[in-house]
């Protein structure tokens, strides 16, 4: 199934990807987060109708009423105790871990489903930066729960509470609400395009910071450490002083509406002292005037921080988004069907492809491979060998004209059972960094070490690895760093021995070695041949021998076809000139 793309907007995205499917924790968490404000301002109300209690003087009725109110307020602070921590627990576990690993999940299944050729072509780093900041909720939803919406109930009830007490106090303490909030929300509308180009230098710097890091080895070679040293810290630098600038914004927004809060405070508690001075008010309406404008006010100055930390939380969500805003351009048709595969012919019916940039290769081109058949395509560079391949494993899709294997056009057939169909031994064989055992047995999750290292034999490969210190628990490092290039060929063949896939690609398989490793990768891919069909691209051209049939292509079209003896000894022939060529140099080496 096709992932879908995510929302464009980080606030929709917040809403459809985030909230909208974990709508009851999220209400849960709501109202969790009211009752601790609810008990925290009934704490205030009850104490201060214990000061106003204890003011009427000390008799039997005034003792009871101070009694009960101790119990109530001792009850509401063994809850302020708990439930914070309850509060906590269920937003952690039953919201935000549930939510991040859905997130994760949804991120990668959609950079996967982009084409190889699109993956390639974007920085490691960056993709990485890219799927943090999208998958980086939880501040932004703890802005909302535990900041914004805590802070909004507890005004709310604040205000309720002191309608109760004085209609004008609560219409004053709201029009103060109003006046901050508008405040607020103008302060800090200039610093909105700072975080947005927070969000962009940040995933630009780990960016580069990743892909410098990942070809280190080249970087030393080319003596090029000061030069990514100084790219690096000029990122940086421009980084910080976005921060800075930022820093700087919210600092005079904060100070701005520090002092209008404090004004805001001065105002409502005058209004109070003047209402108990003319009998409207008692002495303990002024307590819990008091405990409100140090609570209330206070919470409504840091609506400014808030804001800010929700509007950076969207903005850096925001900066992630354009990746998994990117249609995939290879999907899988409606209702596509399993490939199935009885004999494995291939047939190129009418192919015409062009790249993305215009760059025509293909024009009504026509190729049958038999079951069974080991075609080797040579060529000069350029010339469409390697496009012909990845079409066949449709890392791009055709304009016009069919692939078929077996009869199945493959647009029609999942990507996936393609791939399980076909095994491919590139030019050079990349390694994950894990033990030689779990390489070859790559994509097997139940496999016996007899079969793996029965394909070890067949590839050349079990004689080396048992003369590494760890054997086939070696771990061979950063892309198989710590092999050689034979090796690592001869691992890749053995994985593909495992396989046993009925159509085999052979990618320039030994360009790369030299002679001695060359002869042992060409004993490994003649063991693995068999009964399989085999396209061999091939830049040596000794290494076809064993072909049935060769092909050359010049500009997208077959100019020549025949054995390899046949067009070795055909007079002025492309493969023939080639294969001259490629004799001479031998010779002098």
């Amino acid at each position: 199934m096709t992932a879908k793309p995510f929302p464009k907007t980080a606030f929709q995205y917040l809403i459809y990807e985030c909230l909208l499917p974990f709508k009851w924790q999220f209400l849960i968490c709501i109202f969790l987060v009211s009752a601790e404000s609810g008990v925290y301002n009934l704490l205030n109300w009850f104490f201060a109708g214990l000061i106003e209690s204890l003011k009427s003087g000390i008799n039997e009725q005034t003792l009871r009423h101070s009694m009960y109110l101790i119990a109530a307020i001792i009850g509401l602070d063994v809850i302020n105790i708990f439930l914070p921590k309850i509060t906590l627990m269920h937003r952690q576990k039953y919201f935000y871990f549930p939510l991040q690993e859905k997130l994760y999940g949804r991120a990668l299944s959609y950079i996967f489903g982009h084409s190889v050729n699109y993956i390639v072509n974007k920085q490691t780093g960056a993709l990485l930066a890219k799927t943090n900041q999208v998958t980086g909720i939880q501040p932004t939803l703890s802005a909302i729960i535990t900041a914004l919406w805590a802070r909004i109930s507890d005004i709310s009830l604040k205000v309720g509470l002191l309608m109760i007490i004085n209609i004008w106090l609560g219409i004053l303490f709201v029009f103060c609400a109003v006046m901050v909030a508008a405040v607020n929300y103008y302060a800090n509308k200039s610093s909105e395009r700072l975080s947005k180009m927070q969000g962009k230098s940040e995933s630009l710097y780990t960016g580069w910071l990743v892909d410098t890091i990942a070809n280190i080895r080249t970087v030393r070679q080319f003596n090029r450490l000061d030069y990514e040293k100084r790219r690096l810290s000029v990122l940086l630098r421009q980084y910080i002083k976005i921060k800075a600038q930022t820093m700087l914004v919210w600092f005079t927004s904060y100070t701005g509406v520090g002092c209008f809060v404090h004004v805001c405070s001065l105002s409502v508690l005058t209004i109070a002292v003047y209402l108990w001075s003319i009998s409207k008010i008692n002495i303990g309406d002024i307590v819990f005037v008091l405990l409100t404008l140090n609570g209330g006010f206070m919470w409504l100055m840091e609506l400014c921080v808030l804001y800010r930390r929700f509007e950076n939380g969207l903005a850096y969500i925001q900066a992630g988004l354009d990746v998994f805003n990117d249609a995939h351009e290879i999907q899988n048709i409606a209702n596509a069907t399993e490939l199935k595969i009885k004999k494995a012919d291939i047939e190129f019916k009418n192919v015409c492809f062009a790249y993305p940039n215009g760059q025509q290769i293909f024009t009504d081109f026509n190729l049958k491979i038999k079951a069974g058949e080991r075609l080797g395509i040579v060529g000069l560079s350029g010339n469409g060998k390697t496009t012909l391949i990845n079409l066949l494993q449709r890392a791009y899709d055709i304009q016009s004209g069919q692939i078929l294997i077996d009869g199945q056009d493959i647009k029609t057939v999942t990507q996936q059972s393609l791939h399980q169909n076909i095994a491919v031994i590139p030019q050079e064989a990349v390694l994950f960094h894990r033990s030689i055992r779990d390489n070859i047995a790559y994509g097997f999750m139940n496999i016996t070490d007899k079969k793996i290292k029965q394909a070890s034999k067949i590839a050349c490969a079990d004689e080396f690895i048992k003369e590494l210190p760890h054997g086939y628990n070696t771990v061979v490092g950063d892309r198989g760093c710590t092999l050689s290039g034979g090796e690592r060929q001869r691992i890749a063949i053995a994985r593909a021995v495992l396989r046993n896939n009925p159509i085999l690609i052979l990618d320039e398989a030994t360009s790369s070695l030299d002679s001695k490793a060359e002869q042992k990768v060409t004993q490994a891919v003649n063991n693995l041949l068999g009964k399989r069909t085999v396209i061999a691209i091939a830049h040596r051209l000794s290494t076809l021998k064993e072909m049935d049939r060769i092909i050359y292509i010049e500009q997208g079209k077959i100019v020549e076809e025949g054995t390899f003896n046949d067009l070795a000894s055909e007079t002025g022939g492309r493969f023939a000139k080639l294969w001259q060529l490629q004799q001479i140099e031998e010779e002098k080496q």
